[in-house]
């Protein structure tokens, strides 16, 4: 797995008492094979990783890649506070047929570049999957610098860097900038779907939740993108920009439950503590999905 392309986060679905619907999540995948996208990415921030225990991520690590049967490859999300933890849902991703890892150092004393270098050579050493490191300071508290990402990435198995800016310019700067230190084979791409909705950045990957529930208009978006065809990319754009950012307004993972109920595809409301986004939004919601598909519905 090279993670390029769309690749998209689907949402772990929920039943009412809080446990796991594999048969929703089996349902979700399953979909997705037909819409355009290039690779799945399960148990990252949208799939609630930080919420289930092993067993349950093992699960839902197995049910996605059966449902997929080799139609698209699928990445695994392994991130956990503790390298033990990491290293066993490193290997059961690998037990459960995995194409790739997605790992981002998450802690609760925000790690040191030194400490992730080790974290990221012990699981290059556990398994022969690719690795896709993910920047996501927001959480996470650590900034991947560039020089760290180009140290890394001569490690045998580290593929792919997903990565975030302030806005379009910078991801750009920092693509040519990291061009320019790896030597090695390395997907650089984008996460942040508000970056994504600019129309500026192209990037070698785009890694996004929403994709996983709209992902025909975000195929056709970085169709648009990649090609060059300004008018394309602004008609989708102009559509589907403010349903983005409506999303990205309300509460995380909750706003992606919601937009899921939206679109009528079963995935339950996250996990406590997290609690639903209120319902009231659900109106606005539709409200920008009906203009969304009213713009290709004759296409």
């Amino acid at each position: 797995m090279d993670f390029t392309g769309l690749i998209a986060y689907p949402l772990t679905p929920f039943l009412p008492d809080g446990s796991v619907s594999y048969t929703d999540l089996r349902i979700l995948v399953d979909g997705l094979s037909s819409f355009g996208v290039d690779a799945l990415a399960v148990l990252g921030s949208s799939g609630s990783f930080a919420y289930l225990d092993r067993g349950e991520r093992a699960r839902v690590a197995r049910t996605a890649i059966e449902a997929v049967d080799g139609r698209l490859p699928v990445a695994v999300g392994i991130s956990s506070v503790g390298t033990r933890e990491v290293l066993e849902a490193a290997t059961d991703a690998q037990a459960a047929g995995a194409a790739g890892l997605v790992l981002s150092p998450v802690s609760y004393v925000p790690l040191t570049d030194d400490e992730v270098l080790a974290q990221v050579r012990a699981v290059d050493d556990a398994t022969d999957l690719p690795i896709c490191l993910y920047n996501n300071p927001g959480t996470t508290q650590f900034d991947y610098s560039l020089q760290v990402v180009a140290e890394l990435s001569s490690l045998p198995d580290v593929v792919a860097f997903k990565d975030t800016a302030a806005d379009a310019g910078t991801f750009n700067a920092r693509h040519s900038a990291l061009s320019r230190l790896v030597t090695a084979p390395l997907s650089h791409g984008v996460s942040g779907d508000l970056l994504m909705m600019t129309g500026e950045v192209s990037a070698d990957a785009w890694h996004s939740g929403p994709a996983a529930l709209l992902p025909n208009y975000y195929s056709r978006l970085r169709a648009a993108v990649v090609a060059g065809d300004r008018a394309e990319t602004e008609r989708v754009r102009r559509v589907l920009a403010p349903l983005v950012d409506h999303v990205a307004g309300l509460r995380r993972i909750s706003g992606l439950h919601l937009l899921a109920r939206a679109c009528g595809i079963a995935a339950g409301d996250p996990r406590p503590p997290l609690l639903p986004s209120p319902g009231s939004e659900l109106r606005e919601l539709g409200r920008l999905l009906d203009v969304l598909e009213a713009e290709f519905d004759d296409d």
